[in-house]
């Protein structure tokens, strides 16, 4: 349901957008109303019908494609931490104990990114066997 009342409010660059297309679309209309031009209505199709709809169907599919976008980045950079956390119990360097452990923080992945800087700050000291006094 908090999908379908997400997509019902329109998101801000949608708002200017089809603001400007209506100022457009209405200055158009009436100055040509106001040469005389017989088919002065046309503009008033063409701009409600075709520009508006289009406007801000590109709008909306580009804000998506960001979405997306980060989304598959997100997947990314878990799949290289495991691929370089593979690597280290492989060599040795990881005990089965600290492995199963980083994995599971791994997994969890952090939803911010203040989380997420961290997470690898702290697995940046311990591959460099830096200490340091708990956080706690």
């Amino acid at each position: 349901m908090s999908q379908t009342l997400s997509h019902a409010r329109p998101k801000p660059v949608s708002a200017v957008v089809s603001a400007v297309v209506t100022a457009a679309t209405l200055l158009i209309a009436f100055g040509l109303l106001a040469l005389g031009v017989e088919s002065f209505w046309l503009a008033f199709v063409v701009g409600f019908g075709v520009v508006l709809p289009a406007a801000v169907g590109v709008v909306e599919y580009n804000q998506d494609s960001d979405t997306r976008n980060t989304t598959t980045d997100r997947e990314s950079e878990t799949e290289s931490a495991l691929a370089t956390l593979r690597q280290r119990y492989a060599r040795g360097e990881l005990s089965e104990v600290e492995f199963e452990r980083r994995l599971e923080q791994l997994l969890e992945a952090p939803s911010s990114p203040a989380e997420r800087t961290r997470e690898t700050a702290h697995w940046t000291e311990e591959q460099h066997g830096v200490s340091r006094v708990s956080d706690q």
